[in-house]
C-alpha cells in the first residue's frame, strides 16, 4: 500500500505535525509506504490562501495517481479531494474550530476555512475524528452521516513520564499551550489572583507557556492591574517539554473548548494532575480523570484543595497516569490502517 500523506508545511512543527509524523513513522515501520505531499510556505499577503487553494491542490492532483489512497491530515489541506474522483480519499478532522469558533486567522483566510470544513469531508471516502466530540459536531453542522465518520484517539510519546526533581519550598501551578482569546487564560489569572489574596499562606506560582502574541500582552497587562506576579516563559520547545510538565504540580486548562487537548493526557503521563473547568467542550475520553472547576472562585478553592491535600491529590495522579497510558501512537495507527483497508476494498485493486 502507498499512502500521500497531505500535509500543511506550517503543521511541522505543531500538535498536527506530531500527528503526522507519528502517522507516516508508524504505517512505514508497518511496511506501508507513506509519504508528505506539500508546498512549502511562501511569504506574501494571502500566502496561506494562496498555498491551500492554488498550489497544494495543483500538487496533489498531478501526483495523486502515484498512491493508492491519499490521506488530506486537515480540511484545510484536502480541497484537491473536490476534485479527485478515481482515487480513495480519507481526511482527518482534529476539531471544528474555524468553523465554529475563529479568534485568528485573516478573514478571507477564515472564510475559506469555514467552506472547506463544510465541503470536504462530503467528498472523501471516510472522515477519521480524533475525538468522540468533533465526530458529534460533524454530524450536527456538516449534516455528514454518522456511519462515514471513525473516531481514532491521538498517542501520547513513550518520553512523557515521571522524572525525579529537587526539593522545593513552593507550588507551581502551570499552564501549557497557544495564547488565544478561546484558551481563557485570562481566568486562570483571575483565579490566582482569587488564590493568592484567600490564602496568602501559601507559596505558589502561576508559569505560563506560549507563544508572546497580542493575546500575550493583554495577559501581562492583567497580571500588572491585579498586582500579581505570572511568569510568562514564551513558547514551550519540543526538547523540554516533558521537563516543563514535570516542572508543574498541577496543570490548569482553562479553554472551553479543545477538539482532542492532548496536553491533558501529556501532563496526566508525566504524573501531574490537571483541571478543567466545569461544561467545557472537551472530549470526555481526555477529560474524564480531570478535576472540575466552575467559577474563578472556585477554580482558587480547588486549587488550594488538591495542592495541600496529599491524600487528594495522590489519587488524582495515579487515576489519570495509569488512563493516560491507554492512548497511544501505535494504537492510532493500528486503528487508521483499518480505515484505509476498509475504504479500499471499495475500489478495483489498481495495476502498477
Amino acid at each position: 500500500m502507498k499512502v500521500g500523506i497531505i500535509v500543511d508545511e506550517l503543521s511541522f512543527n505543531s500538535g498536527i505535525g506530531r500527528y503526522v509524523n507519528e502517522l507516516i513513522t508508524g504505517l512505514n515501520k508497518k511496511g506501508i509506504y507513506a509519504e508528505r505531499v506539500f508546498v512549502k510556505k511562501i511569504d506574501r499577503p494571502y500566502g496561506d490562501v494562496i498555498n491551500h487553494v492554488f498550489r497544494l491542490p495543483y500538487t496533489v492532483l498531478k501526483t495523486s495517481s502515484k498512491y493508492d489512497i491519499l490521506h488530506a491530515t486537515t480540511p484545510i489541506t484536502g480541497l484537491s479531494c473536490i476534485f479527485i474522483k478515481k482515487s480513495p480519499k480519507v481526511v482527518t478532522y482534529h476539531d471544528l474550530t474555524s468553523f465554529l469558533y475563529n479568534d485568528s486567522g485573516s478573514k478571507l483566510h477564515v472564510k475559506i476555512s469555514s467552506s472547506l470544513f463544510l465541503k470536504v469531508g462530503k467528498y472523501c471516502d471516510r472522515i477519521i475524528s480524533v475525538s468522540s466530540q468533533t465526530k458529534e459536531e460533524i454530524v450536527e453542522h456538516i449534516e455528514i452521516p454518522d456511519e462515514k465518520i471513525t473516531v481514532v484517539n491521538l498517542g501520547i510519546d513513550d518520553r512523557f513520564k515521571p522524572i525525579n526533581r529537587d526539593e522545593r519550598d513552593y507550588y507551581i501551578i502551570g499552564y501549557l499551550g497557544a495564547l488565544v482569546k478561546r484558551k481563557s487564560v485570562d481566568f486562570l489569572i483571575n483565579s490566582f489572583h482569587l488564590l493568592k489574596r484567600n490564602h496568602p499562606e501559601i507559596n505558589i506560582k502561576l508559569v505560563i507557556w506560549g507563544e508572546k502574541n497580542f493575546e500575550y500582552h493583554n495577559l501581562i497587562e492583567l497580571a500588572k492591574q491585579l498586582n500579581i506576579s505570572v511568569e510568562f516563559m514564551g513558547i514551550a520547545s519540543e526538547k523540554n517539554i516533558v521537563e516543563i510538565y514535570n516542572s508543574f504540580d498541577i496543570f490548569v486548562l482553562p479553554s472551553m473548548w479543545e477538539g482532542f487537548a492532548l496536553p491533558i493526557l501529556e501532563a496526566q503521563k508525566c504524573g501531574i494532575p490537571v483541571i478543567v473547568r466545569e461544561n467545557a467542550h472537551i472530549p470526555y475520553e481526555v477529560r474524564k480523570y480531570c478535576l472540575i472547576s466552575g467559577s474563578e472562585e472556585d477554580l482558587a478553592e480547588k486549587l488550594y484543595l488538591y495542592l495541600t491535600n496529599p491524600i487528594l491529590r495522590e489519587e488524582t495522579i495515579r487515576n489519570g497516569f495509569n488512563y493516560s497510558k491507554k492512548f497511544t501512537w501505535n494504537k492510532m495507527v493500528d486503528e487508521t490502517i483499518t480505515v484505509y483497508n476498509d475504504v479500499l476494498s471499495k475500489y478495483p485493486i489498481k495495476k502498477r
